[in-house]
């Protein structure tokens, strides 16, 4: 009969489980670094999908975000990987993904629904050639279904 072993902590136990579900030991603790590395600001806008290789996948909640998060990209995974036991990083890839988005961010408000502008009137159309008028006029029509006019 084999003798108990020790308990094992919950926290190791979940991290080689995550480790293993990341596919390289270590990286769950990328999750845990994450609010540290980047900072506050950064992390209300964005969090770490997944580790693809070397490749660290980045939801971010808006594409100004997306373009300012580009310009820190080496800042980032130089601070990421500084704070892992190794280098595990050796890219970011930013995808835009709502549910990163917070209340204060003024992207994450929906976008009010417009109504649908009027279509060009039928003398505006009359100049153009005949293929691009009978273009306009098929996109007109449309226009004006979806106008319920």
């Amino acid at each position: 009969m084999r003798a108990p072993s020790d308990p094992t902590a919950m926290r190791s136990l979940l991290e080689r489980i995550l480790d293993g579900v990341a596919g390289e030991p270590g990286a769950a603790a990328i999750w845990r670094v994450w609010n540290d590395a980047v900072g506050p600001q950064i992390a209300r806008r964005a969090q770490p999908i997944r580790l693809r290789g070397r490749t660290l996948l980045i939801a971010v909640s808006s594409a100004p975000w997306m373009q300012e998060l580009q310009l820190l990209k080496r800042t980032i995974q130089a601070e990421l990987n500084a704070r892992l036991s190794r280098p595990l990083i050796g890219d970011l890839f930013f995808v835009l993904a709502t549910t990163t988005r917070t209340e204060d961010d003024p992207a994450a408000a929906p976008a009010p629904e417009r109504p649908c502008p009027p279509p060009p009137a039928r003398r505006d159309l009359a100049s153009l050639p005949e293929p691009l008028r009978a273009g306009f006029d098929a996109i007109a029509r449309a226009w004006q279904r979806r106008a319920g006019g």
